[in-house]
């Protein structure tokens, strides 16, 4: 999806607020559908995740089993990626050495390594909820959000809709490409995210070299 005529976008300067950091994590299975089970778990540790609208969990990620699509493997490189403000790396410390029960899987967590955004061009975001529950309204609520809120005109490509399971019941959402962002904006967006539930790794940017790999998943 594109605009035309959009206004040339001028040099800008930003100074994100968040910082990514990287968890070296132990265990062995998780439950696919965790992010609500992460969320509380690590809220339970650090209750101050909850009262910052930016602070994000992003889906945690592991490979297919042999229990169905209910239960995925993990091995010692996989990570768990959060987003907080840069005033709260000391406060995460907390979380180093702590277990975490996701619904009867032990996963501990380990140290962890800070990473400043890139104000890449191209930037994906693997679930967006808007709160719409037809693909035409997602659109819709995307195009509104990026024209007010970023006032930003960019491409942008929608994936399948999907379903994430929250406490208040189903989220439906797509993931989302954004293409030809200015440097600027990229790094706004990726800081403030887009839509809503941060902690349930929903509207979460991360950049991406080319869009090229993202395409055929997403179409």
């Amino acid at each position: 999806m594109t605009w035309g005529g959009w206004p040339e976008d001028k040099p800008e300067e930003y100074t994100p607020r968040l910082i990514d950091l990287q968890f070296e994590l132990a265990g062995s299975t998780i439950p696919a559908d965790n992010a609500q089970m992460l969320c509380d778990a690590l809220l339970g540790v650090l209750p101050w995740l909850g009262e910052d609208p930016g602070s994000g969990i992003q889906h945690l990620k592991g490979a297919a089993t042999n229990s169905g699509d209910t239960v995925l493997n993990i091995n010692r490189r996989t990570r768990l990626f959060m987003r907080v403000p840069k005033t709260r790396v000391d406060d995460m410390q907390r979380l180093i050495g702590e277990q975490l029960d996701l619904g009867g899987h032990a996963l501990r967590i380990g140290s962890f390594k800070t990473r400043d955004f890139s104000p890449f061009a191209n930037i994906y975001a693997h679930f967006i909820d808007t709160g719409s529950a037809t693909e035409e309204q997602f659109v819709q609520d995307v195009m509104r959000e990026l024209d007010s809120r970023f006032q930003l005109r960019c491409g942008f490509i929608c994936g399948k809709q999907q379903t994430l399971q929250s406490a208040s019941g189903p989220l439906f959402g797509h993931s989302l490409m954004l293409h030809d962002v200015p440097p600027h904006k990229s790094l706004q967006l990726q800081d403030e995210g887009l839509g809503r539930n941060r902690l349930l790794g929903c509207g979460i940017f991360i950049p991406h070299k080319s869009i090229a790999p993202v395409m055929p998943a997403i179409l």
